[in-house]
């Protein structure tokens, strides 16, 4: 793998996440019926009024890292692959607070591909020739 395929992973790992995005907000992607159901669930601990800006608190930072850590990779620095698997991770445990999920067959398929290329990128960055890239001394 080249320094060119690995940024174009990068890249395609951002676009596949923003597509998702996109594809969530697509209105009538699944039945009434299923919509309320879930609406009916309660949320979870932290999703209300006097727990948001707390999520947020810590949301907000690990986005911010995150991007950090794409353009540290995207850069071949050293801290960016350390950033990225940390913030992997810590946004692994946090999944266990985010309570039950919806999702369309197009956006999971974008969400999908794109924590695959993750998985891929993160792995390149260590395990491969690329990782010398990542050297401290360059």
């Amino acid at each position: 793998m080249n320094e060119k395929y690995f940024r174009y992973l990068l890249i395609l790992h951002v676009v596949c996440i923003l597509a998702g995005l996109l594809a969530a907000l697509s209105p009538g992607s699944y039945s009434q019926a299923l919509s309320d159901a879930y609406n009916n669930e309660p949320l979870p601990w932290n999703w209300d009024t006097q727990h948001v800006w707390i999520m947020l608190a810590v949301t907000l930072p690990l986005l911010a890292a995150a991007v950090a850590g794409v353009i540290g990779l995207y850069l071949f620095k050293r801290w960016g692959r350390t950033l990225s698997l940390f913030i992997t991770g810590v946004s692994l445990m946090l999944n266990l607070l985010i309570g039950p999920t919806l999702s369309t067959p197009l956006e999971n398929m974008f969400l999908e591909t794109s924590m695959l290329l993750w998985g891929a990128i993160l792995a390149l960055s260590y395990y491969s020739a690329l990782s010398s890239r990542f050297n401290v001394n360059r």
